[in-house]
């Protein structure tokens, strides 16, 4: 299934509020910002769609919460996405409205992410929805949260690198990972974690300062057939989940060290069993998302188990290596987790934590050359030209607290990454040294016009301005002072071209003068000479 990306990404214009959006959630669709290559064998990052969610200069600093929902194809992963849109929207409108909440009645009819009953795989990749939807959490701070959907994973149309591709890129990248299964938890489900162990284990090793690499796995387990084992919802969710991720000595070592590194690897982990939605939803594609014909027990599980995820008081943004990462930032690590896993051939724990790694380094250096530039600022800030000398100390002294800043930056993963991220810093300050050289430069032209005109008869002229030209001169100064004052460097030329004419004016017609005296007053005197000869 595809969208007309132009048609459908852009109702998140620059003017556009972030008040009342669940008066035209009716526009929006999801946009597919993972995309399957010909051939199938890889993925690619779609930029565009990407940049149509998180790109908007209305939340670039806004704290990002990532949603998403990933497991097993057909089971009804884009159906549970659409009871998370109501709610987010439904919490929305509540909050700007000073409003009780009040959501999924019986009229209630779901719609957003596609969903269809079926054998047929109906979403490939990754996809998100077309917006942001702004909550106020419980700390009074707005969070840009994102609802996303995966591919289903382990289908006959997927290969074991394809599947575990998705499954990892949405766990790297959301905030809340939730593990849609079907009637229990198996031990192939398990299995398919066994990545971010391993890797948790090495960030653990590498990175123990940020604490665990990730933050929230919720696994649901959809027509759970024992209820009365374990009730319907969380409280018997996560009962079923300790006997689920209980070690004995007789198990494989493999097997006992998933169990033992996932609690180590996630902040959280939690479980909600669920009832079936009833034969209307799962059979028949003449569903249309109504509420009423979703069974009741379904319908209560359901609706006490979305606010337990998306609830203000429990929402935490994404962090990335110890960070709260706000929407302008998850862009550029969507671009390079996007780039390890963009082979056909499925990432090492290696490769992803040096991802991270680039990442840190990237931020560090970034932070580094601010802090240069500022400090540079504040070095050339006279108006008056500096030496070269005082220029290049200036540069040495803040060039080193910018590295040394950088050099704070948590050693993680290769060394290659930090030196080669290291080197582009250093070329980076360089280049920014030309561009202060550049700027104190237009000083020494500003400064010499000014010093023209403050000098008046002075030798710097060689000219002698006498009182006769005072008053052009003071206008000059004026439109000197009024050029720079409105347009900058670019009006100095316009006034100088005053300046010079005035110049030329009075030193050529003081030059003309006293040539034409000079050749009178040798007239007068080859006159004398002629008139004694005559004699």
């Amino acid at each position: 299934m595809s969208f007309d990306f132009d048609q459908w990404t852009a109702p998140f214009l620059p003017e556009f509020s972030t008040k009342g959006q669940s008066e035209h959630r009716h526009k929006v669709r999801p946009v597919q910002v993972i995309v399957p290559q010909s051939g199938g064998t890889s993925f690619r990052l779609n930029e565009h769609a990407l940049n149509s969610v998180l790109g908007h200069q209305a939340i670039a600093n806004k704290k990002v919460v990532i949603i998403s929902v990933a497991g097993a194809f057909r089971k009804g992963k884009s159906f549970l996405l659409n009871f998370f849109l109501e709610y987010l929207y439904s919490l929305q409108h509540a909050q700007q409205n000073d409003l009780n909440l009040e959501w999924l009645s019986d009229d209630t009819q779901l719609h957003g992410f596609h969903w269809r009953a079926g054998a047929k795989r109906d979403t490939a990749g990754i996809w998100m929805w077309g917006e942001p939807i702004m909550i106020e959490a419980g700390n009074g701070e707005k969070y840009a949260v994102v609802l996303m959907d995966t591919q289903g994973t382990f289908d006959n149309q997927s290969t074991y690198s394809q599947c575990t591709t998705i499954f990892a890129l949405s766990t790297l990248l959301s905030a809340v990972q939730i593990y849609n299964v079907v009637d229990n938890i198996q031990e192939d489900a398990l299995q398919h974690l066994s990545l971010f162990v391993e890797y948790g284990r090495l960030a653990l090793k590498e990175a123990h300062q940020f604490g665990k690499p990730f933050q929230t796995l919720a696994f649901v387990v959809r027509d759970f057939k024992s209820p009365e084992e374990y009730s319907y919802g969380q409280e018997g969710g996560e009962s079923y989940l300790q006997q689920v991720l209980k070690t004995s000595p007789d198990q494989p070592a493999e097997l006992r060290s998933i169990r033992q590194q996932l609690s180590e690897c996630f902040e959280h982990l939690t479980c909600f069993l669920l009832p079936h939605p009833g034969y209307r939803v799962a059979e028949r594609n003449s569903f249309k998302g109504h509420i009423r014909e979703i069974r009741s027990n379904f319908r209560g599980t359901v609706k006490s188990m979305v606010p337990a995820l998306l609830d203000p008081l429990v929402l935490k943004p994404k962090i990335v290596n110890g960070k709260e990462v706000t929407s302008k930032r998850m862009i550029e690590y969507f671009k390079e987790f996007a780039k390890t896993f963009e082979g056909s051939d499925l990432p090492t724990p290696r490769s992803i934590l040096d991802a991270n790694a680039q990442l840190m380094c990237m931020e560090a250096a970034q932070e580094a050359k601010v802090a240069y530039c500022r400090g540079m600022d504040r070095a050339c800030s006279a108006p008056r030209m500096m030496s070269e000398k005082k220029l290049q100390e200036a540069h040495i002294k803040h060039g080193i607290i910018a590295i040394n800043m950088f050099g704070k930056c948590p050693k993680v993963g290769d060394g290659k990454v930090r030196e080669a991220n290291l080197s582009r810093l250093q070329e980076e300050l360089n280049a920014e040294l030309e561009r202060y050289k550049a700027l104190n430069e237009t000083k020494r032209v500003t400064g010499c016009a000014s010093a023209m005109i403050a000098c008046g008869d002075s030798v710097l002229f060689g000219l002698g301005l006498g009182g006769a030209t005072s008053g052009a001169i003071a206008a000059s100064v004026f439109t000197l002072q009024l050029g720079v004052v409105s347009a900058g460097v670019v009006a100095i030329p316009i006034a100088l071209g005053t300046l010079f004419a005035i110049w030329i004016y009075v030193f050529v017609d003081q030059q003309v003068s006293s040539c034409m005296n000079k050749n009178r007053a040798r007239g007068n005197d080859d006159d004398t000479v002629e008139d004694e000869t005559e004699k």
